[in-house]
């Protein structure tokens, strides 16, 4: 089977699916005896991972080697230890045990999530009731697009140019002219010094504070002085706070809606396979008193 071909499949989220696994295993690296295949490296993967993030893994070439190099250790390693008589002590045995159980209940999870996926309804049901119970979650604050002309420093050079350059904005210059051929913002001054859209208070108090005293379109400031040196504003435009439509955020909402269905109905599942456990007070209390106490 062609190699990259079987990847992409992997990649697209059917690395567990019947066909990926009754293609033969590629040999990807062997070391002393022992083989790690393509198929080993997309089991290493977590179940569970998003298709985005398994596709990620699997098209690094670094990634997929370093994976398999760790792989081929843990094999060599793992052969030692039964050489050296490890498998039959009781702790070993007992964390071989655990690991088994948990490969086998991961899968049975991912089995069970598949099994009881939201309907799209049920998914925007919950969405919308999430959009309507947090209204202020939803809420955007006014939002300010200006922009502006740094002159940096603390000094009378400094002010100076500013101070020269705020009389030429005053005399009809063109303000974005003057800040991409002046503005020692490299963020902005490029772009004639817009900064965009933004809340005042994402600024700095004295910039975000001279934001806010801008009253109509076209104004311009007086010198505004913050740590970064000297600024003159121009307003630009003002968008008031607003309701983000749920339109805008459904997307996001029906992802997490669909997590938390899955993740209540899985809590459910387990939280009633142990609703019946006796525990054993005085053997955990036991196992406690038996534990070394803490160096201090």
């Amino acid at each position: 089977m062609n190699l990259s071909r079987h990847w992409a499949a992997a990649a697209a989220g059917l690395c567990f699916s019947a066909g990926v696994w009754a293609a033969d295993p590629v040999v990807l690296l062997e070391v002393g005896g022992v083989k790690v295949t393509d198929q080993d490296v997309i089991a290493a993967i977590p179940p569970g991972t998003p298709d985005a993030q398994r596709a990620q893994m699997l098209q690094s070439a670094q990634g997929v080697t370093q994976t398999a190099k760790n792989l081929a250790a843990r094999r060599l390693l793992a052969q030692e230890a039964q050489k050296n008589g490890l498998a039959a002590q009781p702790m070993v045995k007992a964390r071989q045990k655990l690991a088994d159980e948990k490969v086998l209940s991961d899968a049975r999870l991912v089995q069970f999530e598949a099994e009881h996926a939201p309907n799209a309804k049920a998914v925007d049901d919950y969405a919308r009731a999430e959009y309507k119970a947090n209204p202020k979650a939803f809420t955007q604050p006014e939002e300010t697009r200006v922009r502006h002309i740094l002159i940096e420093g603390d000094t009378p050079e400094s002010r100076d140019k500013a101070e020269k350059l705020l009389a030429q904005i005053k005399g009809g210059a063109d303000f974005a002219k003057l800040a991409t051929d002046n503005s020692q913002d490299p963020g902005s001054a490029a772009k004639g010094g817009d900064l965009g859209f933004a809340p005042s208070s994402r600024y700095v108090p004295e910039f975000g504070k001279a934001m806010d005293e801008l009253k109509n379109k076209g104004d311009v400031s007086g010198l505004v002085q913050t740590k970064f040196g000297w600024h003159i504003l121009k307003l630009e435009e003002r968008r008031p706070s607003r309701v983000v439509p749920y339109e805008e955020v459904a997307d996001k909402l029906k992802a997490d809606a669909t997590k938390r269905l899955v993740t209540d109905k899985r809590l459910a599942m387990t939280n009633g396979l142990i609703k019946d456990a006796k525990i054993n007070e005085d053997a955990v209390k036991a196992l406690g008193a038996a534990a070394p106490a803490k160096k201090k």
